[in-house]
């Protein structure tokens, strides 16, 4: 904004002698920098705005009375406190956010955040009064007749409102802490020695000490700097509980809580920093970093983006890893791990074939939507199970569950420098494709003549017509180019990436609600069963379990699409590579085998499309979702794209056999603690 609208805006200010604060939102608007100036670390505003009071005394003491008129007696314990802090609950939470970014939070008049939040009211308020040169904000508090928070008394208003601030934040500390999830993840601190209890006895003695004038504003007072000690062992807790989520799960409501923790006890660090008087440090530099605070905390309200990801962080982090304990399985590395998985991939093609003839069959009835849909998703929910029990391979599962793995590798790699960091994740993206190569070779080449076989005895013994009315809508769907083939080998790419989601998180809810332990010691099941079968059980179904209803919601994604697209009137549906194999041997032979080479080369090259979709697109998502939750750049991918590439031109063999690999053990996506958390206290 020019120098004469500033002014305008300044010269109107001074000539007002009331209490609204419409005038400062202007001003703060004269002087907010654009996206442009923001990125570039620039304020020219804020600069002319210093040039205009220093040189017009009638502006400079209009603005200061307007301030403080506005901010005396105005309480602010509110601003500290509440701004930012988490609910523990993620839902709740969000749709707060939402509600805040449509229809603005408005606090009581009488309280400082309802300044702030009417004045800077814009979400990148608080990145830029935050990026403010420090000399610049101090300058300018001593030009307004600001006073620093080292002189005033503790008698003061504003002393005791940052001491009841404390007092507040203390308690909800203790609240937090001794939530009984929270402490199923410390079951070490759930005594009197927890340090959430000592933190919470020693903010008492120092406000107490304060008011009456036996502990001093030092640095160097004791109880001031056993605070501080509590209070990394408090840090040092939530660590712990972090570091434990490995063996007991977390919940997104637990996640909640100890980031609540961490906020709190930041914000009880700044105001702790706030009332003691260094000399070593202006205290108009301590205020000012007050102010500026306030200000962040209240514009991250409406902030949604920053909250998922924070929220979501380690959650997802530990429903990748559970996924990928299951995906490093999926990797081989030795020629025996190689015919393993061709075998496995094997009997996976044999049943989809059984399916592929079973849903055709289902497609001849005349029942309603709803009924067809549960046909079709029971029936491919029973394969998916089937093969899960009985060990064998479907191919694309194994992306969605090998991501963690990868992300592992290349978060283990950070330390190192140059293209060393990616050899050994381009020698695993080898062995994933390899496995991917000879799971489709398994699939593909059992799905196909199994299915045949059995086209051959459902005419004989059943119904001969069926597959000739069928065929032509079979080989309609196998070609790329005149169907949405591409597209609906997407969709089932989407729904592998979510099944491995579900099978991460069953596994994450069964370690957090130690569901194996409770079904151990089931007081019904101790009348009814020997104690080495309830143990077998529980073993069975921490085993199993995620596994079994992961493939079952697979099969219903799988299965209720195309019903799903009919209501709505979209060309949804799923190609899944196996599927269309067995699809083409059942289109073979209600035929009667009378295609011509272009139609036989154009679904073999379908099948393939279908089978390269499923796995860029499952696994793009669980990779992104892997390297989200470690909080790696996505930049990362173009060296990673670049090692694979030159692995490839130097040993191509390996991407699809396992000559010349070094057998060296794949490293397991073990879920590690995400202690280091985004540091915005505000987001």
């Amino acid at each position: 904004m020019p120098v004469t609208e500033l002014r305008t805006v300044l010269e109107e200010i001074a000539a007002y002698d009331g209490q609204e604060v419409d005038l400062l939102a202007r001003l703060v608007r004269a002087i907010r920098p654009t996206k442009d100036e923001q990125e570039r670390a620039l304020a020219p505003g804020f600069a002319r705005l210093l040039a205009l009071l220093e040189t017009d005394a009638a502006l400079r003491a209009g603005l200061s009375a307007y301030v403080h008129r506005l901010i005396s007696w105005k309480r602010l314990n509110r601003a500290l406190v509440d701004p930012g802090m988490v609910s523990g609950d993620f839902w709740h939470e969000l749709r707060e956010r939402l509600n805040y970014k449509l229809l603005p939070f408005q606090p009581d008049p009488g309280t400082i955040d309802h300044v702030l939040v009417n004045v800077f009211f814009k979400e990148r308020d608080g990145d830029w009064v935050r990026a403010l040169d420090q000399g610049e904000c101090v300058r300018l508090l001593s030009l307004l007749d600001g006073r620093s928070l080292h002189d005033l008394p503790m008698g003061s208003f504003t002393m005791k409102e940052l001491l009841f601030a404390i007092k507040v934040i203390g308690l909800r500390i203790a609240g937090r802490a001794f939530d009984s999830r929270v402490l199923r993840m410390v079951p070490e601190h759930e005594n009197l020695a927890n340090p959430f209890v000592l933190l919470g006895d020693e903010l008492d003695r120092y406000i107490a000490g304060l008011n009456d004038g036996t502990v001093a504003r030092g640095t160097a007072d004791p109880v001031r700097l056993r605070i501080g000690e509590l209070m990394d062992q408090c840090h040092a807790m939530i660590g712990q509980a972090y570091d434990n989520s490995a063996v007991h799960g977390i919940g997104f409501r637990v996640n909640q809580n100890l980031i609540s923790l961490q906020r709190m006890l930041e914000r009880l660090e700044l105001i702790l920093d706030a009332i003691v008087v260094d000399p070593r440090v202006d205290g108009r530099s301590s205020t000012v970093d007050l102010i500026k605070n306030m200000v962040a905390f209240n514009t991250g309200r409406t902030h949604i983006k920053g909250f998922i990801d924070r929220s979501t962080q380690v959650v997802a982090r530990e429903i990748s890893a559970h996924a990928g304990r299951t995906g490093e399985h999926y990797i081989t590395t030795t020629g025996r791990e190689y015919l393993a998985m061709l075998r496995s991939a094997l009997g996976g093609g044999a049943i989809v074939a059984f399916a592929c003839i079973l849903k055709t069959w289902y497609g001849t009835f005349d029942v309603s939507l709803f009924t067809r849909a549960f046909l079709y998703s029971m029936n491919y929910a029973m394969a998916f199970i089937a093969i899960y029990l009985t060990h064998c391979t479907l191919a694309t599962k194994q992306p969605a569950m090998t991501a963690a793995t990868i992300a592992a590798t290349l978060d283990d790699g950070q330390s190192a420098r140059g293209a060393e960091r990616y050899n050994e994740l381009a020698a695993l993206l080898a062995r994933v494709w390899r496995s991917q190569f000879i799971a489709f070779v398994g699939n593909v080449f059992m799905a196909f003549p199994v299915a045949v076989g059995i086209a051959y005895g459902w005419d004989h013994f059943f119904d001969p017509d069926m597959l000739a009315n069928k065929y032509p809508k079979m080989i309609h769907e196998l070609n790329p180019l005149r169907s949405p083939a591409i597209l609906h080998a997407s969709i089932a790419g989407v729904f592998l990436f979510i099944s491995g989601l579900i099978a991460g998180n069953v596994s994450n809810k069964i370690i957090h609600g130690r569901i194996p332990y409770r079904i151990e010691h089931h007081p019904v099941l101790k009348l009814t069963i020997s104690a080495a079968k309830r143990e077998r059980l529980a073993a069975y179904y921490q085993r199993n379990a995620a596994g079994i209803i992961s493939n079952f919601w697979f099969g219903c994604f799988l299965g209720s699409i195309s019903i799903v697209g009919v209501f709505f009137g979209l060309p949804l549906d799923i190609r899944h590579i196996t599927f269309t194999a067995g699809n083409l041997g059942l289109a073979m032979v209600g035929g009667g085998w009378h295609f011509d080479a272009w139609t036989i080369a154009i679904s073999v090259l379908g099948i393939g499309l279908v089978g390269l979709f499923n796995f860029m697109v499952s696994f793009g998502l669980s990779l992104t979702l892997a390297l989200r939750s470690r909080g790696i750049a996505f930049s990362e991918l173009i060296p990673i794209v670049r090692a694979v590439f030159t692995h490839f031109k130097a040993r191509p063999w390996v991407f699809f056999f396992p000559i010349g690999d070094n057998g060296e053990p794949i490293r397991e996506a073990v879920a590690e603690p995400v202690t280091g958390q985004a540091e915005d206290p505000v987001r």
